[in-house]
């Protein structure tokens, strides 16, 4: 047994955020076996929690919590453990492959724990880490439902099920609004000065602020933002960043040179941040985050500046009555427009232009003319991917003879439901999975287009990045038309590549068109030249013509 002087003397070292300290007081003076279960959580956290830490320090976390679960399954210590063991593995799974094996472990565990904690909250949120880890929307989708029956004023919950609820066909347009609007009071309302108490006549032109937590690590947010930055009317605009990244680094470096005032807001409250954005006489506000951020959307509830936009990273209705406009463009929004709570500004030909790549870019062939057989892919985010594209896919790989597909997401992840129909559908072996880690830099990313043939597109979840890059390379994309703005981005896309024969209609269509297309080479091979030789003229790449265009937009906007 382990003396209680001794459970008391490693606590406090905790508690005194010594965690050195208190794992050499434990490995001095107690054996695992003799652990309580609160103890063996403890030297977990202090772990995680310590300075320095490396693989091994977190390897060895998850065997305390692990130790702790097994220990106290019925427990408050046991549940905690548990829920330490989902966190830390979903957290560092991206680096630490390793991990993998504990996450199978974890979920087997979290299934068992929710007969004894089936309304636990904390389980309930670590549950929906899980299954994106598995690509399990259905299952997410429940828990969330879950969640929401608990405690129907959890903002981050709330914001989550509208998210999760892109990636499915089940919700049209109008459920999309009819949350929105439901919901839109839980979110906070911050304190604000009144706009008629600040002074913008002192402004020399008009001030634009940008919002996100994304300007950082190459992610896809930067290729938008940092050309439009530099081609803005300097003489008319004046652009202000508000990152909530800590990280400073080369692709987010452009955006910070091309504006006026690069503001780091990461440690900041939303109270603090809008105090700041208001001293700063900020004229229109963009949100370019979405719901993908709940924490911070909540800046917007409130009238911080005369004119707020939502633009960009989540393309569909927020619902807060003080967002103005959502951006988007001819293409993207139809008759549901009165099913969107923001009054909507349709570009003049795209709702976004990617800034391309810094890499020379090398004409590649068809590779089905070196491998005689036909090699379809999708880089997207493997949560795209629905059981209605599943079934599309499987439809294709079985009709095109020998046929190969390749997926790789953009997080690391095991698709254990996806995988599971592929198999049902008897085409499992025609595919090849990939995640981040297997190609971790942006130059082998951008190679790896050049195995494919035929890039297939999502849905209802459209490819925006993924699309973008793919035309770059030369690579043609089906897609198919969607029901609301975000599954219509790829049809925007390929309309303003004048490639409006790969837009299919239908799943039927989307079949026949992928036949049509493989069953060709030399027709195909055309293709691939033609994108390749003019892609960098269309509306996609010109991000001068954009910059123009979207700065008109918000003179409108302004005017008004």
């Amino acid at each position: 047994m382990i003396s209680r002087s001794v459970i008391e003397e490693i606590k406090s070292l905790f508690i005194k955020k010594d965690y050195e300290l208190a794992l050499k007081v434990a490995k001095e003076k107690t054996q695992i076996e003799q652990r309580p279960a609160g103890l063996s959580n403890l030297l977990g956290l202090c772990k995680i929690l310590k300075l320095n830490k490396d693989e091994n320090d977190i390897l060895s976390s998850m065997l305390d919590f692990e130790d702790a679960y097994l220990k106290e399954k019925n427990t408050i210590h046991g549940l905690d453990s548990l829920c330490n063991m989902i966190s830390i593995s979903t957290t560092y799974i991206n680096s630490i492959k390793k991990l993998s094996e504990k996450i199978f472990i974890a979920e087997q565990y979290f299934t068992e724990a929710l007969k004894n904690f089936n309304d636990n909250e904390k389980l309930l949120i670590n549950g929906v880490e899980l299954y994106k880890y598995f690509v399990d929307v259905p299952k997410i989708k429940e828990i969330l439902e879950k969640l929401i029956h608990i405690n129907p004023k959890n903002t981050s919950v709330i914001a989550r099920y509208a998210f999760v609820n892109n990636y499915t066909s089940h919700w049209k347009q109008e459920n999309f609004f009819n949350h929105s609007k439901k919901y839109e009071n839980y979110f906070f309302t911050n304190k604000v000065k009144p706009i008629s108490e600040i002074e913008f006549k002192k402004n020399d032109k008009i001030r634009i602020g940008l919002v996100s937590r994304d300007f950082s690590k190459y992610h896809s947010v930067t290729f938008f933002v940092k050309k439009l930055l530099k081609y803005l009317d300097k003489n008319k605009f004046e652009t202000y960043v508000f990152s909530f990244s800590d990280q400073v680094d080369e692709s987010s470096k452009e955006i910070k040179d091309s504006s006026e005032k690069w503001f780091n807001f990461n440690k900041l409250s939303n109270q603090e941040v809008i105090e700041k954005i208001q001293k700063e006489r900020i004229e229109v506000l963009i949100d370019i985050g979405g719901l993908t951020s709940s924490k911070r959307i909540e800046i917007f509830k409130s009238r911080v500046s005369p004119v707020q936009v939502s633009w960009l990273a989540y393309c569909n209705t927020i619902g807060f009555k003080n967002i103005d406009y959502l951006i988007a463009d001819n293409n993207l929004i139809k008759s549901e427009e009165n099913h969107y709570s923001e009054k909507i500004i349709k570009l003049k030909d795209i709702w976004n232009a990617h800034s391309g790549f810094d890499f020379k870019r090398d004409f590649s062939e068809t590779p089905a003319k070196k491998n005689n057989y036909i090699t379809y892919g999708s880089f997207n985010n493997f949560l795209k991917i629905s059981d209605e594209t599943v079934y599309v896919w499987s439809e294709i790989l079985k009709k095109s003879q020998n046929s190969k597909l390749i997926l790789k997401s953009s997080n690391n992840s095991f698709p254990k439901r996806i995988i599971d129909i592929f198999k049902k559908n008897g085409v499992l072996n025609s595919i090849e999975f990939y995640n981040r880690v297997d190609y971790p830099s942006l130059n082998e990313h951008l190679n790896l287009y050049k195995k494919i043939d035929i890039a297939l597109d999502t849905f209802p979840f459209n490819g925006v990045t993924t699309s973008f890059e793919a035309l770059w390379c030369g690579i043609p994309v089906l897609t198919m038309l969607g029901y609301n703005f975000n599954s219509r981005c790829g049809s925007s896309i390929l309309k303003n590549a004048n490639l409006d024969q790969l837009i299919s209609k239908s799943p039927e269509d989307y079949i026949v068109k992928a036949l049509e297309l493989s069953n060709n080479i030399d027709k195909l091979s055309i293709l691939r030249r033609d994108i390749f030789d003019r892609i960098l003229n269309t509306p996609l790449f010109d991000t001068k013509k954009f910059a123009s265009n979207f700065g008109s937009s918000l003179l409108e906007i302004y005017k008004r």
